[in-house]
């Protein structure tokens, strides 16, 4: 049994892939007798919960095209404390190089540190400007993981770190093809899907437009948006009171009902480092359209398990819909593509190349982490 902790910025009530990551990798390794702590902040009221420490408090700040958050009232002092008195064998950090919960985490720990990068990006001011501190804190890190090749790159061009590829994984005993449909699925309609944060570069804002240019083709289609985020009242407006568009706020364990229900899953995202959603969209069964960029080219084919189209082209993004829309043929095969290819990322699979890592740091046998691209 290894006493482990798992430091992460983003836990619920946020949501988002990094929170996702955390929570199954947590209940998996949990499951396997190991003793698993979260370490994150408090977000607003939100509930204690076993297992979950909350130190200082999360503020959210817009940044990279999405918001992040920070933890303020937090510091080394504290989190060496915690450290000491919970006795961990490893410190796991997410995002390690986020101020200030994951950069402080690393820099208080006293036990070997695993790292793991979730991100893509072009550029970083921060990294700029901080590079020398940051430099510090990176090669602190025994052993760094990176969610796919994209995000592996994007921390590379400013730290050269040796990331192992582990991906993100996906429940399986929950994600999966016929679960009953929500009440707001239960027509004969043709449903397409959006399911994310409502932030800008998740792309509604083109798949609203988008769907203006199906709808007068395929009359009953309808688009469900299931999500919610500070821009929310603004995509409504965008959606001029369309009653073929229907906003469903946020959902947790509902999820799977939404997309084992869609006719189509439509993931216009303009900048990921894997897309965790993507995941969950084939172990439902449900056909994909997605944007043609680096991090989702890690998970999925185009004309395989999805149709690609052009990030930010509400034109290409119409004319994925509808030509998936109109070939149920070709539904039915990048569906089955789709079941077929998402198995390898299993959260116990993925798991084991992670506990791999850790038994190596802890004086195991050197670890052959799993690699999981298409």
């Amino acid at each position: 049994m290894m006493r482990i902790a798992l430091v992460s910025e983003y836990y619920y009530p946020h949501f988002g892939g990094v929170c996702e990551h955390v929570h199954f990798l947590a209940r998996e390794l949990r499951t396997r007798g190991h003793e698993v702590d979260i370490v994150t902040s408090r977000i607003g009221n939100a509930p204690d919960e076993p297992g979950v420490i909350k130190l200082g408090r999360s503020v959210p700040l817009y940044i990279n095209g999405s918001q992040a958050r920070v933890t303020l009232g937090v510091g080394r002092a504290t989190l060496r404390k915690l450290f000491r008195e919970r006795e961990y064998d490893l410190i796991h950090v997410h995002t390690p190089l986020t101020p200030a919960l994951p950069m402080f985490s690393v820099e208080a720990a006293e036990v070997p540190v695993v790292g793991t990068f979730h991100t893509n990006f072009d550029r970083s001011l921060l990294y700029s400007v901080f590079h020398r501190r940051m430099s510090r804190v990176a090669k602190r890190l025994d052993a760094a993981i990176a969610v796919s090749p994209t995000a592996a790159a994007a921390i590379n061009r400013y730290f050269p770190l040796d990331c192992r590829i582990v991906p993100n994984g996906v429940d399986l005993a929950s994600f999966h093809p016929g679960v009953a449909a929500p009440a707001s699925m239960r027509d004969v309609n043709p449903y397409i899907l959006f399911l994310g944060r409502l932030d800008p570069r998740n792309g509604l804002a083109e798949l609203i437009r988008a769907f203006t240019i199906v709808s007068e083709q395929v009359p009953d289609a309808r688009l469900i948006v299931v999500g919610d985020g500070p821009l929310r009242a603004h995509y409504q407006r965008a959606a001029e009171g369309n009653p073929a568009i229907r906003f469903e706020g946020a959902v947790k364990d509902a999820r799977p009902a939404f997309y084992a229900n869609a006719t189509i899953y439509a993931c216009p995202t303009t900048k990921a480092s894997f897309g965790i959603t993507l995941l969950e969209a084939m172990a439902c069964g449900a056909p994909i359209v997605c944007s043609d960029i680096p991090g989702f080219g890690d998970v999925v084919r185009d004309g395989r398990d999805c149709l690609m189209v052009r990030a930010s082209d509400a034109h290409s993004l119409a004319n994925g819909l509808l030509r998936l829309l109109r070939d149920s043929a070709l539904r039915l095969r990048l569906a089955e593509s789709g079941l077929a290819g998402v198995q390898r990322y299993d959260w116990p699979r993925v798991t084991d190349a992670i506990v791999a890592i850790y038994e190596e740091l802890l004086g195991g046998v050197a670890a052959e982490p799993l690699v999981a691209v298409p």
